[in-house]
Parts: structure tokens; C-alpha cells; sequence
């Protein structure tokens, strides 16, 4: 059975993760500092959304673990699921045209070969990106999701929370904390990898877990994600006041999983929330708006300089999203389309 808050919470996580792609008021479209407010405003307090995500999935993984004779059985096929997702989408985005001033100047079989070569060069990446960028997600999840069934089949709980703690801290450390007198220097960028999706799945799967002993009210529940946004806001303001760490360079902070998790316990303590908008119907096709999204994006892109810059930014997302949820709708009408959407 749906949880209709939880379903709601997922629409405006989704769309808040279209803002992060479209980048309203960027730096490259408004170089007039009175627009730096807006820029952030539409870039980090967003940045709640995949922790969000990845919360919610450790919750339900382990109300599926829960039911379940072998966790391990339920892993592998849930991470086949996401690695033939990661698969066909990366396939999707590379036959697909993105670069559309790129297309016109070199044609389209030169214009899929740059990006297969890009891909080729870096086998890594392949792995923990695919074929376009926002696809991470799939990979991180699979890491996560596989790590987690290791420290819970064997029942060292302790361990997992350890664990995902550490690879939290050294992902902060090796990103937005790099510039600190702490931070370190990796040879790849940790929001891909486990480092994110780690502990926020444990969070997830510890709620779900607990969720006896864990009666918080809505009005407390939504105090953890405030006080969760504030920290995510007090830390890009003292890491640019301190170490000149760009405002909007943050992928994820401590302030961001705080406010995920605090949203989803919000989002349990109220099951109804959010049933009157009507928004928690879109909610149920995240996943699909979630890996459409950019190919919307890229259509709509090209037409930004025929039309009123300010209104475009505010309509760009908002276009990109419908188109998604439109798409994603007609796609899981049939069987053979619904396994790239659902």
C-alpha cells in the first residue's frame, strides 16, 4: 500500500532535482550579483532531494528484507533491476542528441562517437555515471544497496552504521570539506560510489527498523528536516566565508541527509499529507520523470534565447517536468515499455 506523504514528498523532490539541471538564474545567464540569491535559492536548499531519495529506498528495502526468506535473493534481483535501468538508459542518452549546437557542427554519427569516445577514455565513469551524468544515482544505489545487505544479512548493525559513517565522512572530506584544513584530495569525485548513498540508505533502513520505538510527531519531525535545511545553509555559508568554497558547488552536505531524514519521518508521522494537491500522483512515477527528465532538457534547451529570460527560467523546469511525467505516464501503459519507467 502507497503512502501518500511519502509519494508527495517524492514529487517535489523530483522537481527539485529538475531545478538543479536546469540551473535558474546561473552564473553564465545573469552575471548581475542581485541575482545570486535566486541562483542559490534554486541550487542548494534543493539539494535535499536525492539524500530523500535514497532514505526512502532503505526504508523500503528493508520492509522488503523483513518479508523476505534470503536478503540476498532480494538484493540481486533488485540490483539487476537498477543495473538494467542504468544499462538502457545510458544507450537511450547516447543515441539520443544532448548537444544540439554540437549536432549541427559535426552530425550526428560524429556527434554519438564523441560521446561513446568520452565514455570509452574513462571505463570508471562508465560504471558510476553511464551514459549521462544524473544516472549515478543507479550506480550509487546499486553500491549502497549491496554493501547494506552485506552488514544486515550477517546481522552487525553496528558495523553497517560505522561503516557508512566513515565512507560519509571521507565523501564530505574529498568534496565540499576538500578546501578544509581536513580534506582530502581522491582521485575520483565521491558523490559518485557508495559514499552518499550509504548512509542514507541506513538511515532508512534503521527508521524502518525502529519505526516501533520512533513516535516523533509531525511538528517534531519537521523540525529535524528545518534544523536539517538550516545546517545544510550555515555550512555553504562558513565553507565560502572560511575556504572561498564556491556557494553553489555542493552536491551534498551533513545538512542535506539531516533534512531527508527528517522529511521522511515527517512524511511517516502524516501518511495523508499532501493528498488534497493532488501531487502525490506524479509521485508514484519518480523514478521514470527522474531518468527521462534530461532528454527534455536538452529539447528545450535550444529555444532559451527566443524567449523572456526570466519568465524561461521558472518554465524551463517546470516544462521539463511535465513532459516527464507525461512521457513516464504513456510508457507504463505497456509491458514492454513499463521496465524502463517503473
Amino acid at each position: 500500500m502507497r503512502i501518500i506523504s511519502i509519494d508527495f514528498f517524492r514529487c517535489l523532490a523530483v522537481f527539485a532535482v529538475i531545478m538543479i539541471h536546469t540551473k535558474p538564474f546561473m552564473l553564465d545567464l545573469f552575471r548581475d550579483p542581485s541575482y545570486r540569491l535566486p541562483e542559490y535559492l534554486f541550487n542548494q536548499p534543493p539539494r535535499f532531494a536525492v539524500p530523500f531519495f535514497f532514505v526512502t529506498s532503505g526504508y523500503f528495502l528493508a520492509q522488503k528484507y523483513a518479508k523476505a526468506a534470503v536478503q540476498s535473493t532480494v538484493c540481486l534481483t533488485y540490483a539487476k533491476r537498477l543495473l538494467f535501468l542504468l544499462v538502457a538508459w545510458s544507450l537511450i542518452y547516447l543515441l539520443l542528441p544532448s548537444d544540439w549546437a554540437s549536432l549541427m557542427k559535426v552530425g550526428y554519427v560524429e556527434h554519438t562517437l564523441n560521446k561513446i569516445r568520452r565514455l570509452i577514455d574513462s571505463p570508471l565513469l562508465l560504471f558510476l555515471e553511464g551514459g549521462r551524468v544524473h544516472l549515478w544515482f543507479l550506480s550509487s544505489l546499486i553500491c549502497g544497496v549491496v554493501l547494506l545487505t552485506l552488514f544486515s544479512q550477517g546481522g552487525h548493525l553496528r558495523a553497517l552504521v560505522v561503516c557508512s559513517t566513515l565512507l560519509f565522512v571521507v565523501g564530505l572530506l574529498g568534496s565540499s570539506y576538500s578546501l578544509t584544513p581536513l580534506g582530502l584530495h581522491l582521485p575520483f569525485y565521491p558523490r559518485n560510489g557508495p559514499f552518499l548513498s550509504m548512509i542514507c540508505l541506513t538511515i532508512g533502513f534503521l527508521i524502518y527498523q525502529n519505526r516501533q520505538h520512533i513516535r516523533l510527531s509531525p511538528l517534531q519531525a519537521g523540525m529535524i528536516a528545518a534544523f536539517g535545511m538550516a545546517l545544510h545553509v550555515f555550512e555553504t555559508l562558513v565553507l565560502w566565508w572560511a575556504f572561498a568554497v564556491p556557494m553553489v558547488a555542493h552536491d551534498f552536505l551533513i545538512g542535506s541527509v539531516v533534512c531527508a531524514a527528517g522529511i521522511l519521518l515527517f512524511a511517516l508521522s502524516s501518511p495523508d499529507f499532501g493528498r488534497k494537491t493532488g501531487l502525490h500522483i506524479p509521485g508514484q512515477y519518480t523514478l521514470g520523470i527522474y531518468l527521462s527528465h534530461l532528454l527534455f532538457v536538452d529539447l528545450l534547451g535550444p529555444i532559451t534565447p527566443w524567449l523572456e529570460l526570466h519568465l524561461w527560467q521558472i518554465l524551463l523546469p517546470l516544462m521539463s517536468f511535465l513532459l516527464a511525467y507525461a512521457s513516464t505516464v504513456v510508457l507504463s501503459r505497456w509491458r514492454w515499455s513499463k521496465v524502463l519507467v517503473s
